[in-house]
């Protein structure tokens, strides 16, 4: 039994696997990273700057794929963007802008930083970035 969207999948998939990405390729799994990234965020990131950095990749590889031309023509891929919008308005809300100002504004993820964390994010931010954020427990 094949997927209702199976061609877009197939496609978005197939995308994401050439421009590097080698693991959660399917449009819904990438979605569902970035929705629980954004979730830890909003409840206070646990883990180190490494690892926030690394998740911030979900939100790289949407982008991505959502500028794709040969994707376009899927109606689906308008879908995702409304649904990738409506959590990009949750994470956008946490960030502290232009914490990396030399990171171009188009990727506004990355440009900023979220306002507050747990202790690891917290230390590494300041230790390795020089940028202070508020630790919560």
């Amino acid at each position: 039994m094949t997927h209702p969207d199976s061609g877009f999948r197939v496609a978005f998939s197939d995308f994401l696997r050439e421009s590097g990405r080698w693991r959660d390729v399917e449009p819904e799994v990438l979605l569902a990273r970035w929705v629980r990234f954004v979730e830890s965020c909003e409840h206070g990131y646990r883990s180190d700057a490494q690892d926030y950095f690394n998740d911030l990749t979900s939100r790289d590889s949407l982008e991505r794929a959502m500028g794709a031309v040969e994707l376009q023509k899927f109606p689906e891929l308008s879908q995702l963007r409304a649904k990738v919008e409506a959590v990009d308005v949750r994470f956008r809300s946490m960030l502290l802008p232009d914490a990396f100002p030399r990171i171009d504004e188009k990727f506004w993820w990355a440009r900023g930083v979220v306002r507050y964390g747990r202790k690891r994010l917290v230390e590494d931010m300041r230790r390795e970035y020089r940028l202070e954020i508020a630790e919560i427990e």
